[in-house]
Order: C-alpha cells, then sequence, then structure tokens
C-alpha cells in the first residue's frame, strides 16, 4: 500500500495532487481566510438570492446570478488564490518547490487549484439554493457556461498578474480591492444594460462580460443583432477571452519566484 501511494505520488500528476490537497488544509486550517473566502462569499451568495428574489422574472434572476457568480469568482477565488501565491513566495515555498521536480506550470496550478475547486463548490450551493427557491432557469445555458469559464479565466489571470504588485501577504488585501469592486459593480449594471445603444462599451471593463453573458443566459437574444448589426454575445466574447490574455501576458513577463521586500 505504501509503495503503490509513494509511486502515485512521484508522478508529475501526482505531486500536483499531493501539494493541492496540502493547499488545501492550509486554507482550511487558516480561520481568517475561511471565513473571508469560503463562508462570506456563501453568505452573500444565499444573502442575494432572497435579496433579490426573481418572482419569476428572468431578467431580474439575472441580477441574482451575476451577483452570486462576482462573490465566487472575486472573493472566492480571486482574493484567496492571490493570497496564496503571495504567502508561499515570501516563505520561498515556491522556489523550495522548484527543484522538487515540478514544472513551474504545476507548482502554480496545485497551489492555485483549491481556491478554484472552493470557488466552483460556491456556485454549486449557489445552484441548489436557486433550484430550491424555485427560480427561474436559463433559457440559453450557453452564455451561462461562458460567463462561467471566462470568469474563472479572469480571477486565475488576475490574481497572477496581482501578485506581481503585492509585496506581502497583508497587503492583498488592497491590492485585490480595485478588481474586486469592478467585478462586482460593472457585473451588476452589465445584467441590466440593453444590448443597443453605447452600453457594449463596458465590456472595456473586467469582469461586465459575465453579467452581459448572465442576462443573455436568462433572457435569451445571444446571437441576434444588436450594435452595428453583430450579435448581441460577440462584445462579452471578446472581453472574455482579451482580459485573461492581458492579464495573462503581465503575468508571464513579471511573475517573480523571490520574495519581495
Amino acid at each position: 500500500m505504501t509503495a503503490t501511494t509513494t509511486a502515485a505520488t512521484v508522478t508529475p500528476v501526482g505531486r500536483v495532487l499531493a501539494l493541492a490537497t496540502t493547499e488545501v488544509l492550509l486554507i482550511l486550517r487558516n480561520k481568517t481566510v475561511a471565513v473571508s473566502s469560503i463562508l462570506l462569499p456563501v453568505g452573500l451568495g444565499v444573502f442575494w438570492t432572497f435579496q433579490f428574489s426573481s418572482y419569476g422574472d428572468p431578467a431580474r434572476q439575472a441580477v441574482s446570478i451575476t451577483l452570486q457568480l462576482a462573490v465566487a469568482l472575486a472573493m472566492g477565488i480571486y482574493i484567496t488564490a492571490t493570497q496564496t501565491l503571495v504567502a508561499r513566495r515570501q516563505a520561498r515555498v515556491l522556489k523550495r518547490m522548484r527543484t522538487s521536480g515540478l514544472s513551474d506550470r504545476g507548482l502554480l496550478m496545485a497551489t492555485l487549484a483549491p481556491s478554484v475547486v472552493l470557488g466552483l463548490l460556491q456556485l454549486a450551493v449557489f445552484a441548489v439554493v436557486n433550484v430550491a427557491t424555485g427560480a427561474p432557469m436559463p433559457i440559453d445555458p450557453l452564455p451561462l457556461v461562458l460567463a462561467v469559464l471566462g470568469g474563472l479565466a479572469l480571477v486565475v489571470t488576475a490574481a497572477l498578474a496581482t501578485s506581481v504588485v503585492t509585496p506581502t501577504p497583508e497587503r492583498s488585501q488592497i491590492t485585490t480591492l480595485p478588481l474586486m469592486f469592478v467585478i462586482l459593480g460593472v457585473g451588476v449594471v452589465a445584467s441590466l444594460a440593453p444590448a443597443e445603444g453605447w452600453w457594449p462599451a463596458l465590456m472595456l471593463a473586467p469582469g461586465a462580460a459575465v453579467g452581459d453573458l448572465a442576462q443573455l443566459a436568462m433572457t435569451g437574444g445571444s446571437w441576434t443583432a444588436a450594435t452595428a448589426g453583430l450579435p448581441a454575445i460577440l462584445p462579452a466574447l471578446v472581453a472574455t477571452v482579451g482580459w485573461p490574455v492581458l492579464f495573462g501576458t503581465l503575468a508571464l513577463r513579471r511573475f517573480r519566484w523571490d520574495p519581495r521586500h
């Protein structure tokens, strides 16, 4: 049994899973992180379910879903992932683990995976609560799936980029605030905005695509002609790809493995 377990952990996948499991335990043992990244987002998401009860109105439900997505992505994943990266860097864990046989990509995946999994579990809780309260189902599920996948790509790459300018884990509580508020605020506005006029310009802000895609999922019309005769979903799709590419490029060029002083 021991030999089998040891053989499993010496494979690249085994090492990643072992490190990711350790990261989960570290997050759960840190009471401050556990409350701020798990309990608080879940509490807010469930509260907003009842505060913004749709009463069968799909457009109103889009606002509730956007808030749930935003709080899980921004608080549950983005802030937690940034804090974890900076803490491991400052403790020289990342630098030491680079000599363990793990690739840089595998090391970052193992470090970030727990935050992503916890965020997805929060979204699963919200989905169950929505169904239990009789919320209307999406007319077109595809935009909602894209909102989740695009949101994950956004906050993970943003966490990597934010860690570049964050010297200590304590400072991450400050450096993550601007983007967190943008994702929450702009996402809600985008979930209410019409597809015509100047409103598609909101897609220039990170997180707005999540709200727009949630609205399209609940009300339909993703492929109907909007501004300049283009499909209504197009601006959100461009933003969904564009922001992760931008943050990912910044992180790729500037990411630091050594502690900052």
